[in-house]
């Protein structure tokens, strides 16, 4: 457990150095702390679900709507098994009430969640390959900014974040297994 906490103090304390160095890097990464904060998750979520109804794909809304809450009650059992503070200074972004409950990332954990689910809903309209692969390429340096942003704004640890990842993961994982084997739409009757 040392080497845990020393991995998270040592990145803590040079992200804090980063920032207290170099303050302009707040403007580059206080649009990703906004976008992985609830209201961009349900934003994100919404849209996610709206492109699952316009496909007429409902199952597949109701398969993103049971793994979105799945994880939301994962990332609250966590944080009643793993009671950790937040850093020293997140109190900047998160005020003074907000000092518990930090592992995992609910931010990363919920936007990489909603991003998997985006590809998912995505799958009808990306049907070539180089089309995937832009939108993979696209969501991993979205996923990344929002990573760093909880990094340089001191709002998570390193543990944090990756449990978050390995969270979202697995449960878009278990989605993939589900929405694919959604069953095509029937042949009229003749």
């Amino acid at each position: 457990m040392d080497a845990i906490e020393a991995l998270d103090e040592g990145a803590y304390a040079h992200f804090d150095h980063q920032i207290t160095n170099f303050p302009e890097i707040t403007n580059f990464m206080a649009p990703a702390y906004y976008y992985s904060n609830s209201i961009g998750i349900a934003v994100l979520f919404a849209i996610v679900m709206l492109l699952f109804f316009v496909q007429g794909r409902s199952r597949g809304a109701f398969v993103a709507l049971v793994s979105f809450a799945s994880a939301i009650v994962l990332i609250q059992t966590l944080r009643v098994l793993v009671p950790r503070p937040h850093p020293a200074n997140a109190d900047r972004w998160l005020g003074a009430d907000a000092q518990t409950g930090t592992y995992p990332s609910a931010p990363v954990f919920l936007f990489t969640l909603c991003l998997i689910l985006l590809g998912f809903a995505l799958k009808e309209y990306a049907d070539r390959t180089w089309m995937r692969f832009v939108f993979v390429v696209i969501s991993a340096a979205l996923v990344g900014w929002v990573c760093m942003a909880g990094f340089y704004l001191a709002l998570h640890y390193v543990t944090d974040v990756i449990g978050a990842l390995a969270g979202a993961a697995l449960i878009g994982w278990i989605t993939s297994r589900f929405i694919d084997s959604e069953a095509p739409p029937r042949p009229a009757a003749v």
